[in-house]
C-alpha cells in the first residue's frame, strides 16, 4: 500500500472527498494533518531537515512564494502547469495553484443593490452596511496590497479611509463576515468568490458582483489555493501523482460544482463559476504584492481592522 501524508493549511471546505477518491482509486493511504493556515509554511521550513510531510497545500499563493527561498519545497513540473499562466505557478514550479479565487462583492439579495466598483462602498447607499474580514485572513491584506501596487499607496489609504468613514463593519474571519451579512441584514460583503457559492448553497439569499471590471478598471484580486511538494519527503512519487490527480479535469470539475472554486485548468467543467479567461484581473504582480505586504499589515492595523474576540 502507498502512502501520502499532507500538512493542509486550507481548512475549509475540507478536501475529504478529493482525498477519499485518490485513496480508492490508487490505492494509497493518505493522512492529512490540519495546520492553521498562519502556522503552515513554518511549520515546514522548521522541519525541512527532516520532514514530516510530503505535501503542503494552502490558501494563497504569497504564502509560499514567501518562503520559497528556503528551498523547502521541491519543484515539480506537472504537465498541466506547462501550460499555466506564469501567475498561477512559482518560476521555478516549486508551488502551483490548484484552484483560484477571485474577490468580489458578496450581495444580500433582500436588497436591490448591485455594486459595480469597489469605490460604491464609500458612498451614502452603503454606510453601515458593507462587511470585510479582520487581518486574521490574509485575504484582505492581500487585496489591499495589490490595491497599492496597482493604484498606488495614497489611493489606497485614501479609500481605505472613505470606507472606514462610511462605516465599514469589520468582523474576525470570512466566515463571520459571511454570516453577519445574512444576520444582521447587511447589503454586501468583500469575499472570496467561492465564499458566495458555498453560503448561496446553505440556503442564504446571497449572490456575487464581480467589481472593476470595465474598460481600463482596477480589475479584480484573484490569488489561489496552492500545492507543493516538500523536498525530501518520504513519499515523492505519491506527491506528484496528488498533484497530477488535483489537477485532472475531473477534480477541478468536482472543486467547482461542490464548493464553487474557480478552475485552473481551462478543460474542467466551470459550471456556474466564472472561468479565469472571463475576468479582468488587477495588474498587481505578485512579487510587488508580496514586497507590500508587511506594510500594508500595518496600514490596516491602523485603520482598525485588527478584530480579537471568538464572537465578533
Amino acid at each position: 500500500m502507498k502512502e501520502l501524508v499532507v500538512y493542509s493549511g486550507r481548512n475549509r471546505p475540507d478536501l475529504a472527498p478529493v482525498y477519499r477518491l485518490f485513496e480508492r482509486l490508487t490505492d494509497t493511504t493518505v493522512t492529512v494533518e490540519k495546520v492553521y493556515h498562519h502556522d503552515a509554511e513554518q511549520r515546514v521550513v522548521d522541519e525541512r531537515s527532516d520532514p514530516q510531510a510530503d505535501l503542503l497545500l494552502t490558501n494563497s499563493q504569497l504564502a509560499l512564494e514567501l518562503v520559497r527561498e528556503s528551498g523547502v519545497f521541491d519543484p515539480y513540473e506537472a504537465p498541466v502547469a506547462r501550460e499555466y499562466a506564469d501567475w498561477l505557478r512559482a518560476p521555478d514550479y516549486a508551488w502551483l495553484s490548484f484552484t483560484a479565487w477571485p474577490r468580489v462583492a458578496m450581495v444580500n439579495r433582500r436588497h436591490e443593490s448591485q455594486p459595480t466598483r469597489l469605490e460604491d462602498f464609500a458612498t451614502p447607499g452603503y454606510r453601515d452596511k458593507v462587511a470585510c474580514a479582520s487581518l486574521v485572513e490574509m485575504t484582505t491584506v492581500a487585496q489591499f496590497a495589490a490595491i497599492r501596487v496597482a493604484k498606488g499607496s495614497d489611493y489606497t489609504e485614501s479609500l481605505i479611509d472613505r470606507l472606514v468613514a462610511n462605516g465599514l463593519r469589520i468582523y474576525k474571519s470570512n466566515l463571520f463576515t459571511r454570516e453577519a451579512l445574512a444576520r444582521e441584514d447587511l447589503t454586501a460583503a468583500l469575499a472570496n468568490s467561492s465564499n458566495v457559492h458555498v453560503f448561496y448553497l446553505e440556503g442564504n439569499p446571497v449572490g456575487e458582483a464581480w467589481l472593476d471590471q470595465e474598460e481600463g478598471g482596477l480589475g479584480t484580486h484573484v490569488e489561489a489555493h496552492t500545492v507543493a511538494v516538500l523536498k525530501g519527503c518520504k513519499h515523492p512519487e505519491s506527491a506528484r501523482d496528488f498533484v497530477d490527480f488535483l489537477l485532472t479535469p475531473e477534480i477541478q470539475s468536482m472543486l467547482a460544482r461542490l464548493y464553487g472554486e474557480t478552475p485552473v485548468n481551462p478543460r474542467a467543467d466551470h459550471g456556474w463559476v466564472r472561468p479565469l479567461a472571463n475576468i479582468r484581473r488587477m495588474d498587481a504582480p505578485l512579487s510587488k504584492v508580496a514586497a507590500y505586504l508587511d506594510s500594508t499589515l500595518e496600514l490596516l492595523r491602523s485603520k482598525g481592522f485588527e478584530v480579537a474576540g471568538a464572537d465578533t
